[in-house]
């Protein structure tokens, strides 16, 4: 676990930092709240320690431009002050919890693992597990089959680490972020032996199992655990689920006689006799039973209450309309007197397997259920589409003929039918044609022959709806507290920060305090239907990227046209599977994120160009010049290559100006350091503008020999180029040459200081010429 503790006292930040990294957090420490703010934005931090009087920046600053920034970080506030204003301020400003100085080191540490407890409910547990290897991080202790492992302190960082994240790929660089303090300056080797001392002791501890996976070019991960356990945990999870589901469901048709009652009441009492509050109940009360018999499968008994519930709005009661009403109400009674035709199932994610080898889907069969997925195998393709019952998270498809034959057919329907459904094959057949021919119908995997089950499943995850779970925020909005319990139940296994509104008339207020990264709306509520509250959120500029689904019961063409049209981006019918709700609504969070990310990629993209590029020429401008010429000087110190420098400015630029004023002088500019483009290899060597006229280009692997012919090769196409001067006839520069190899004790400032030298030299030996001077 990884602290960041901005303190500006040096006393007092010592002692928290030995006292966390005694208890194996490591600690990076900023002296003022401008370098906290900064670290605590690029660093990925457990818990940032923030005192609130600062230099630069008060802790109180800090922590509010921290959560404008959206960061997420747990903040625990360190003061002296302890006046209920200062504790009510700073927990204003976005801490988590609040703590006075002096305080013991107990008190602290209890609170930093009280706080990381509870901001990471859904990861954090006390004992971390992978077999029968265990981390109690309250002990600071690791055994194996009860047996004490003896770990070095990067080591215990290392495992807990690993096992805290199970799911995800950390690069040595990721692990150096999370291991070690921002002081130190390990390199890619101490990673690589850190994994490789981890692995020999657990081995010498009696473990055969291999722990850590390297993941080729990414980095490590925690390898599957042992087959039992995940088992146990999937059966846990999906058990827990289908309690909660049947408590829901038996709730339901609990609730069923009282609503029949409420609506007899109109059969009982002539409906002009009701008062008014009685007849809004009542229609209320059809508009809920509506909804909720299509929620769980009652879906012809939904009809019946939908149409109950318009005869109510329409208010016209002759004889013959109560007379409808009578009989379908009788009809809507027989009708939940019997099972519901579909009922809501866990939502295990689904694999539908088209397949015919009986040993692969054997094994399939067997790895299933230990890598959190469940498969449903069709062996005959001709009927594939008239077997599919529920929507797949991914179809899996293998093929043992030529791809562009009778599969291509099927594929195309497939992907017709279920178009946000990946699509991973496995084939014989490895040629470009067929590849070509695949990727046309937006396959996502290619697999071909021989491959291992698990590798078959890890291509299955790569492009899968994210399963495990996130940290994202759903808003539902159902006036049905059915339907809100059915899918907060069906969605809280997968991480989701659920809000769950019943009325549609606070919906702007819960939006706008939640910022949801999904909407799912019912579509027919009171005051307010699905498709307005759909409207708003497009309208609104701050809002308008947030993924709507729209859960109705009406799937004809008519009503999901208007669901379109009002800006949602799906919908799910009713009745509700457990699968397809989890799938469509991960994978717009997934969707809707990335996107974020390459606008987010954009924009700094284009920040980080206005900051390296001198907007007048197109050259990188002097800090990115420095920044460029230390990093080569580093690269070719280890390689021990040549680096080599070339210093121009243009003669008598300043004439120039005064003769043509300062638009020609820019333009001249722009048309100079043009043709020196021309002359290196962009790919390679950088070309900046240092002020003024003055120009440098950073030569990287490049000789002395070869950058004096560099230098030759400018000046004559600038002498080509014959921009007129007239004062001078034609533009010249001048140009000042040095190189020499790296070494660890040396500076690039010599560099640079040694071609300035040879470019003075070359101006008073009459201009137009070049000097060279090494290093």
């Amino acid at each position: 676990m990884k602290v960041l503790l901005v303190e500006d006292d040096p006393s007092i930040s010592e002692c928290f930092a030995t006292t966390l990294t005694a208890h194996r957090y490591t600690v990076d420490i900023a002296a003022d709240g401008q370098l906290g703010f900064d670290l605590a934005l690029q660093g990925e931090y457990d818990i940032i320690l923030l005192d609130v009087i600062l230099p630069k920046l008060n802790g109180l600053t800090v922590c509010q431009q921290l959560r404008q920034q959206e960061c997420q970080t747990p903040i625990l506030m360190l003061t002296a002050k302890d006046t209920n204003e200062d504790v009510i301020a700073g927990l204003n400003a976005g801490a988590d919890d609040y703590i006075t100085k002096p305080c013991d080191a107990e008190h602290l540490l209890a609170r930093v693992r009280a706080l990381l407890r509870r901001q990471g409910s859904t990861t954090f547990v006390p004992i971390l597990t992978w077999g029968d290897l265990h981390l109690d991080p309250t002990l600071i202790q690791v055994t194996y089959r009860q047996q004490i492992v003896v770990l070095s302190p990067k080591e215990y960082s290392l495992l807990e680490l690993l096992l805290r994240y199970p799911q995800r790929i950390f690069s040595r660089s990721s692990i150096i972020n999370h291991l070690w303090s921002i002081d130190d300056s390990p390199t890619d080797a101490a990673v690589t032996n850190l994994i490789k001392d981890l692995r020999r002791k657990l081995k010498s501890a009696g473990m055969q199992e291999e722990l850590i996976e390297t993941v080729y070019r990414l980095g490590y991960r925690l390898r599957t655990p042992p087959k039992k356990e995940i088992q146990a945990k999937v059966d846990t999870r999906e058990h827990e689920q289908q309690v909660l589901l049947e408590q829901v469901t038996q709730n339901f048709r609990a609730s069923l006689q009282q609503r029949i009652d409420v609506l007899e009441a109109a059969v009982r009492s002539p409906v002009d006799r009701l008062s008014p509050l009685q007849y809004q109940q009542i229609q209320a009360e059809a508009h809920r039973l509506a909804g909720g018999l299509g929620t769980f499968g009652y879906t012809k008994g939904s009809d019946l209450a939908r149409a109950i519930e318009h005869l109510l709005i329409a208010g016209d009661w002759e004889a013959n309309r109560q007379r409808e009403f009578s009989q379908l109400l009788t009809q809507l009674k027989q009708e939940i007197a019997n099972p519901p035709i579909a009922a809501l199932a866990t939502a295990t994610p689904l694999i539908l397997a088209i397949a015919d080898d009986d040993s692969l889907i054997q094994q399939l069969q067997q790895t299933a259920p230990h890598r959190g997925w469940r498969v449903e195998f069709i062996y005959n393709r001709a009927d594939v589409l008239s077997r599919i019952e529920d929507v797949p998270h991914v179809i899996f498809m293998s093929l043992h003929y030529a791809v562009p034959d009778r599969g291509l057919m099927l594929l195309q329907e497939l992907k017709m039918q279920f178009p946000t459904v990946p699509i991973v094959i496995l084939t014989t057949q490895d040629s470009l044609d067929s590849r070509v021919a695949v990727a046309r119908l937006g396959v996502s995997r290619y697999i071909v022959q021989p491959v291992t089950t698990n590798e078959i499943f890890d291509a299955i995850a790569q492009v899968s709806p994210q399963t495990s779970p996130t940290d994202a925020k759903v808003l539902i909005v159902d006036d049905d507290p059915f339907a809100l319990q059915t899918l907060t139940t069906l969605l809280q296994p997968w991480g989701l920060q659920i809000t769950v509104l019943s009325q549609p008339e606070h919906f702007w207020q819960v939006l706008t305090s939640t910022v949801p990264d999904v909407l799912l709306l019912d579509l027919e509520m009171p005051t307010y239907n699905g498709l307005e509250l759909c409207r708003v959120v497009r309208q609104d500029a701050n809002y308008s990227d947030i993924p709507i689904l729209v859960v109705t019961a009406h799937t004809d063409i008519t009503s999901i046209q208007q669901v379109f049209a009002a800006g949602a981006d799906d919908f799910i019918a009713k009745p509700i599977a457990g699968p397809e709700l989890v799938t469509r609504t991960l994978a717009r969070i997934e969707r809707s994120r990335i996107q974020r990310q390459l606008l987010q990629y954009q924009q700094q993209g284009q920040t980080h160009q206005k900051a390296t590029i001198d907007t007048l020429t197109q050259a990188a401008n002097r800090p990115y010049f420095e920044e460029f010429l230390y990093r080569e000087w580093q690269r070719l110190a280890r390689a021990q290559a040549p680096i080599s420098m070339i210093l121009y400015d243009i003669d008598h630029f300043k004439a120039y100006n005064d003769m043509h004023g300062y638009p020609a002088g820019d333009a001249c500019l722009q048309q100079v350091t043009q043709i020196v483009r021309n002359c290196i290899r962009l790919d390679r060597d950088l070309i900046a503008r240092c002020g003024g006229d003055e120009f440098a280009i950073v030569l990287a692997e490049t000789s002395l020999e070869q950058a004096l012919q560099v230098a030759q090769r400018i000046q004559s196409a600038i002498a080509q180029g014959q921009i007129p001067h007239h004062a001078h006839q034609y533009i010249t520069i001048s140009l000042g040459i040095s190189g020499t190899i790296p070494q660890n004790n040396t500076f690039p400032q010599n560099l640079i200081a040694i071609a300035t030298q040879a470019l003075y030299a070359a101006k008073a030996r009459g201009r137009n010429t070049y000097c060279l001077y090494p290093l």
